[in-house]
Protein backbone atom coordinates (compact mmCIF):
# COMPACT_ATOMS: atom_id res chain seq x y z
CA UNK A 1 0.00 0.00 0.00
CA UNK A 2 1.11 3.49 1.21
CA UNK A 3 4.23 4.57 2.79
CA UNK A 4 3.51 5.61 6.69
CA UNK A 5 3.53 8.87 7.31
CA UNK A 6 6.49 10.37 9.13
CA UNK A 7 7.61 13.99 10.52
CA UNK A 8 9.64 14.67 7.69
CA UNK A 9 6.53 14.02 5.34
CA UNK A 10 4.07 15.78 7.47
CA UNK A 11 6.58 19.10 7.27
CA UNK A 12 7.08 18.79 3.68
CA UNK A 13 3.14 18.34 3.21
CA UNK A 14 2.14 21.03 5.45
CA UNK A 15 4.89 23.56 4.14
CA UNK A 16 3.64 23.10 -0.07
CA UNK A 17 0.26 22.90 0.66
CA UNK A 18 0.41 25.63 3.33
CA UNK A 19 1.59 27.62 0.14
CA UNK A 20 -1.91 26.85 -1.53
CA UNK A 21 -4.45 27.71 1.73
CA UNK A 22 -1.87 31.18 2.40
CA UNK A 23 -2.24 32.17 -1.30
CA UNK A 24 -5.58 31.53 -1.37
CA UNK A 25 -6.65 33.53 1.33
CA UNK A 26 -4.61 36.41 0.41
CA UNK A 27 -6.38 36.33 -2.92
CA UNK A 28 -9.82 36.90 -0.97
CA UNK A 29 -8.41 39.57 1.29
CA UNK A 30 -7.00 41.75 -2.08
CA UNK A 31 -9.93 40.90 -3.80
CA UNK A 32 -11.93 42.37 -0.41
CA UNK A 33 -9.10 45.30 -0.19
CA UNK A 34 -9.52 46.03 -4.10
CA UNK A 35 -13.51 46.17 -3.53
CA UNK A 36 -13.69 48.58 -0.99
CA UNK A 37 -10.52 51.17 -2.34
CA UNK A 38 -12.32 51.24 -6.23
CA UNK A 39 -14.66 53.52 -5.09
CA UNK A 40 -17.41 54.43 -2.99
CA UNK A 41 -18.70 51.79 -0.14
CA UNK A 42 -22.35 51.33 -1.53
CA UNK A 43 -24.43 48.23 -0.46
CA UNK A 44 -23.41 46.66 -3.66
CA UNK A 45 -19.88 46.87 -2.53
CA UNK A 46 -20.50 45.34 1.27
CA UNK A 47 -22.35 42.89 -0.62
CA UNK A 48 -19.72 41.77 -2.62
CA UNK A 49 -17.63 41.94 0.28
CA UNK A 50 -19.40 39.60 2.24
CA UNK A 51 -19.97 37.34 -0.48
CA UNK A 52 -15.89 37.24 -0.60
CA UNK A 53 -15.83 36.93 2.82
CA UNK A 54 -18.14 33.83 3.06
CA UNK A 55 -15.89 32.42 0.29
CA UNK A 56 -12.70 32.53 2.15
CA UNK A 57 -13.98 31.56 5.17
CA UNK A 58 -15.64 28.70 3.58
CA UNK A 59 -13.16 28.07 1.18
CA UNK A 60 -10.12 27.94 3.89
CA UNK A 61 -12.47 24.87 5.88
CA UNK A 62 -13.20 23.37 2.90
CA UNK A 63 -9.23 23.35 1.57
CA UNK A 64 -7.68 22.41 4.92
CA UNK A 65 -9.95 19.47 5.53
CA UNK A 66 -9.67 18.19 1.74
CA UNK A 67 -5.86 18.18 2.46
CA UNK A 68 -6.60 16.37 5.51
CA UNK A 69 -8.44 13.94 4.37
CA UNK A 70 -6.15 13.82 1.29
CA UNK A 71 -3.29 13.04 3.79
CA UNK A 72 -5.21 9.89 4.75
CA UNK A 73 -5.65 8.56 1.67
CA UNK A 74 -1.85 8.56 0.85
CA UNK A 75 -0.03 7.30 3.90
CA UNK A 76 -0.67 4.47 6.00
CA UNK A 77 -0.98 4.92 9.95
CA UNK A 78 -2.54 8.32 9.86
CA UNK A 79 -4.47 8.71 12.63
CA UNK A 80 -6.17 11.50 14.66
CA UNK A 81 -3.32 12.47 16.17
CA UNK A 82 -1.07 12.54 13.03
CA UNK A 83 -3.93 15.03 10.96
CA UNK A 84 -4.23 17.05 14.07
CA UNK A 85 -0.66 17.77 13.93
CA UNK A 86 -0.91 18.01 10.16
CA UNK A 87 -3.41 21.00 10.55
CA UNK A 88 -1.43 22.74 12.88
CA UNK A 89 1.82 22.53 10.85
CA UNK A 90 -0.81 23.34 7.77
CA UNK A 91 -1.68 26.38 9.68
CA UNK A 92 1.51 27.54 10.52
CA UNK A 93 2.61 27.33 7.61
CA UNK A 94 -0.28 29.15 5.62
CA UNK A 95 -0.26 32.07 8.46
CA UNK A 96 3.12 32.91 7.35
CA UNK A 97 2.28 33.28 3.93
CA UNK A 98 -1.02 34.75 4.47
CA UNK A 99 0.97 37.51 6.90
CA UNK A 100 4.09 38.15 4.45
CA UNK A 101 1.11 38.83 1.89
CA UNK A 102 -0.30 41.08 4.17
CA UNK A 103 2.68 42.90 5.03
CA UNK A 104 3.85 43.23 1.59
CA UNK A 105 1.00 44.82 0.24
CA UNK A 106 0.82 47.15 3.41
CA UNK A 107 4.24 47.92 2.17
CA UNK A 108 4.58 47.84 -1.41
CA UNK A 109 1.31 47.50 -3.06
CA UNK A 110 -1.09 49.76 -1.44
CA UNK A 111 1.26 51.90 1.62
CA UNK A 112 -1.08 54.73 1.20
CA UNK A 113 -4.04 52.45 3.02
CA UNK A 114 -2.61 53.24 6.18
CA UNK A 115 -2.38 56.67 6.48
CA UNK A 116 -5.93 56.80 4.71
CA UNK A 117 -6.58 54.80 7.99
CA UNK A 118 -4.78 56.98 10.25
CA UNK A 119 -6.11 60.22 8.79
CA UNK A 120 -9.95 58.92 9.18
CA UNK A 121 -8.78 57.96 12.73
CA UNK A 122 -7.73 61.73 13.46
CA UNK A 123 -11.01 62.97 11.24
CA UNK A 124 -13.18 60.63 13.60
CA UNK A 125 -11.76 61.68 16.58
CA UNK A 126 -8.97 64.41 16.48
CA UNK A 127 -11.21 66.81 18.76
CA UNK A 128 -11.21 64.50 21.53
CA UNK A 129 -7.54 63.59 21.20
CA UNK A 130 -4.38 64.93 23.52
CA UNK A 131 -0.92 64.99 22.85
CA UNK A 132 0.02 61.67 24.47
CA UNK A 133 -2.43 59.71 22.37
CA UNK A 134 -1.93 61.31 19.07
CA UNK A 135 2.19 60.64 19.91
CA UNK A 136 1.47 56.82 20.59
CA UNK A 137 -0.99 56.98 17.63
CA UNK A 138 1.97 58.46 15.61
CA UNK A 139 3.76 55.37 16.89
CA UNK A 140 1.54 53.23 16.16
CA UNK A 141 0.86 54.55 11.96
CA UNK A 142 4.94 54.08 12.01
CA UNK A 143 5.13 50.69 13.14
CA UNK A 144 1.80 49.37 11.83
CA UNK A 145 3.84 46.92 9.30
CA UNK A 146 5.16 44.87 11.83
CA UNK A 147 2.23 44.97 14.01
CA UNK A 148 -0.39 43.65 11.44
CA UNK A 149 2.59 41.27 10.24
CA UNK A 150 2.30 39.36 13.93
CA UNK A 151 -1.27 40.06 14.60
CA UNK A 152 -2.30 38.17 11.36
CA UNK A 153 0.21 35.81 12.38
CA UNK A 154 -1.21 34.80 15.44
CA UNK A 155 -4.71 35.40 14.61
CA UNK A 156 -4.26 33.05 11.77
CA UNK A 157 -2.48 30.40 13.51
CA UNK A 158 -5.30 30.42 16.49
CA UNK A 159 -7.73 30.08 13.92
CA UNK A 160 -5.37 26.78 11.95
CA UNK A 161 -4.90 25.51 15.17
CA UNK A 162 -8.56 25.41 16.67
CA UNK A 163 -9.58 24.43 13.21
CA UNK A 164 -7.54 21.50 13.03
CA UNK A 165 -8.26 20.10 16.37
CA UNK A 166 -12.46 20.41 15.07
CA UNK A 167 -11.57 18.42 11.71
CA UNK A 168 -9.36 16.29 12.81
CA UNK A 169 -11.37 14.54 15.55
CA UNK A 170 -13.01 12.87 12.74
CA UNK A 171 -10.54 12.72 10.41
CA UNK A 172 -9.75 9.63 9.56
CA UNK A 173 -13.13 8.05 10.19
CA UNK A 174 -13.59 6.20 13.42
CA UNK A 175 -15.36 3.09 13.20
CA UNK A 176 -17.27 2.36 16.84
CA UNK A 177 -18.16 -0.92 16.17
CA UNK A 178 -13.97 -1.84 15.22
CA UNK A 179 -13.34 -2.96 18.67
CA UNK A 180 -16.05 -4.57 19.50
CA UNK A 181 -16.09 -6.43 16.21
CA UNK A 182 -12.64 -7.60 16.89
CA UNK A 183 -13.35 -8.76 20.29
CA UNK A 184 -16.19 -10.84 19.05
CA UNK A 185 -13.85 -12.61 16.25
CA UNK A 186 -11.35 -14.05 18.58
Amino acid sequence: MNNPVSSKILWNKAAKNGLVLGLFTAACRLVSQYLTSAGTVSAGTAVLNGIVWLVQFTGCIWIMKFLMERLVRQYDGVDNRSTAKYGRLLALTSSLIFSAAMLSDVLFIAPETVSTQMDLLYEMYGPGMDNNTRTALQYIEDSYPQIMFFSTLIYSWLYGVVLSAILSRSIPRRDPFADFMKNNEQ
